[in-house]
């Protein structure tokens, strides 16, 4: 089963944000394989945290964006 665990905004964009945000959701649920889209920041923190890393394919980034924007228009004010 897969789940969005968490969500987050920043306006950098590197290895430490991603470092951080993912020690949170290690401290929260454990650990677990990592999927994300490409960003080059990815790879580097979680081999720093000691987690498998998964790059989407492009189906998979399809999905993933038409399930962000169905969040961000559930959110808008």
């Amino acid at each position: 089963k897969q789940e969005i665990l968490a969500l987050t905004i920043s306006k950098e964009r590197n290895m430490f944000v991603a470092e951080r945000f993912l020690s949170g959701l290690i401290k929260e649920y454990g650990k677990y394989v990592v999927s994300t889209d490409g960003g080059a920041w990815y790879p580097m923190a979680c081999k720093f945290l000691k987690i498998r890393h998964h790059l989407h394919s492009s189906l998979e980034k399809s999905l993933i964006e038409r399930t962000m924007q169905y969040i961000k228009d559930r959110t808008e004010c």
